[in-house]
């Protein structure tokens, strides 16, 4: 708790006036980031349907980059990522917390599900496919992005987009017989 009245610039009696403790202070600050990182991806969803599958997953997770790098600590370099890690690591912990990370998650996939349903009729998902199936894979690939680039610093937006088109670009039918 020292560490973080610190780096707040606040007394010890006004951090207490807000919170009780570490735990209201961890669960203000994963509730509050879910919070933004949906306000980040609920306009990007609303205008996906006039793209491919790879360019949505490469402005979400452009929109997660942009979101890690701003707000409070942006300028001293801090990278907000790595928090969300453990944030829901502290979720695991905390049913309340994770109940709300759940909701807002389902929240996504439910976002999606219009989507995907667009690109099965433009013929750019299969028809065949679940769309709540190809919902859970996007947020898969989301979370897989923040986890992937918090451990090991390396993951690139256009790698994963550049990637994802490869996988689902059209194969000419005679590739099939071979």
């Amino acid at each position: 708790m020292e560490m973080i009245i610190a780096r707040s610039g606040l007394s010890t009696g006004a951090v207490y006036r807000y919170f009780k403790g570490k735990d209201e202070i961890l669960e203000a600050a994963v509730i509050g980031a879910a919070s933004d990182i949906g306000a980040v991806a609920t306009p990007i969803l609303a205008r996906a349907a006039s793209g491919s599958p790879s360019r949505l997953v490469e402005k979400l997770l452009a929109g997660w980059v942009d979101y890690s790098r701003s707000g409070v600590g942006a300028a001293a370099g801090i990278d907000r990522m790595p928090a969300a890690v453990h944030g829901w690591s502290y979720a695991q912990t905390d049913p309340e917390v994770k109940a709300i990370l759940q909701a807002g998650l389902r929240a996504f996939r439910e976002q999606c599900v219009p989507v995907i349903k667009r690109w099965q009729d433009e013929g750019m998902v299969a028809a065949t496919a679940e769309p709540d199936a190809v919902a859970q894979l996007i947020l898969s690939i989301s979370l897989g992005f923040v986890a992937q680039r918090s451990l090991t610093g390396d993951a690139e937006v256009q790698a994963h987009a550049d990637a994802l088109a490869a996988l689902t670009r059209p194969r000419p039918a005679d590739a099939d017989q071979r």
